[in-house]
């Protein structure tokens, strides 16, 4: 009795293996996965979330990645159950032009979210316990705040950046 032909889709599942246990890198994973035209034809949209009005500039998952959180044009942050398609949370993000960035820090029970806009604004949003949200703008950069970065392991410091071409710290009070 002969062997099987191996197919991508065989080769795809080894390759998550050894990118779980370490044999494969992150570019080589990525940059093989994406070579795979047997899985690529086997992708499918799952569901379309739709909510916002106006163009979605971001979307992120949490920490635990059941929740996303997405921010738009009309300067509104959404939080997602992406998997029911249903909004849990929907407030007014503070800012006064476009949302570019949001995320949820890390370790927070989702309750801290960090933003960024079209307005330069960073902006701090508390989900208080009574499910009423307050933003705090924490910085603000001259031209379009574009990009935001959590520090690996930390709750409280992130870092932005944006078109005056800083890199701004932040750190949110502990």
């Amino acid at each position: 009795m002969g062997k099987r032909a191996r197919t991508s889709l065989d080769t795809a599942v080894v390759d998550v293996w050894k990118r779980e246990v370490g044999e494969l890198s992150t570019r080589n994973f990525a940059h093989r996965l994406g070579a795979s035209e047997d899985l690529v034809l086997r992708l499918d949209l799952f569901r379309k979330l739709e909510n916002h009005r106006g163009c979605v500039n971001t979307v992120s998952f949490n920490a635990d990645g059941d929740i996303l959180v997405s921010g738009s044009d009309v300067r509104r942050v959404l939080f997602w159950d992406w998997e029911a398609g249903q909004v849990k949370l929907s407030f007014h993000s503070g800012h006064n032009h476009n949302v570019l960035h949001a995320k949820i820090m890390p370790y927070t029970e989702d309750r801290s979210i960090v933003t960024c806009a079209a307005d330069g604004q960073v902006r701090h949003a508390e989900v208080l316990e009574n499910g009423q949200v307050e933003t705090k703008l924490l910085a603000k950069h001259q031209g379009r705040a574009i990009k935001l970065a959590i520090e690996p392991g930390s709750s409280h410091i992130f870092y932005t950046c944006g078109e005056d071409g800083l890199v701004q710290h932040v750190s949110l009070p502990c």
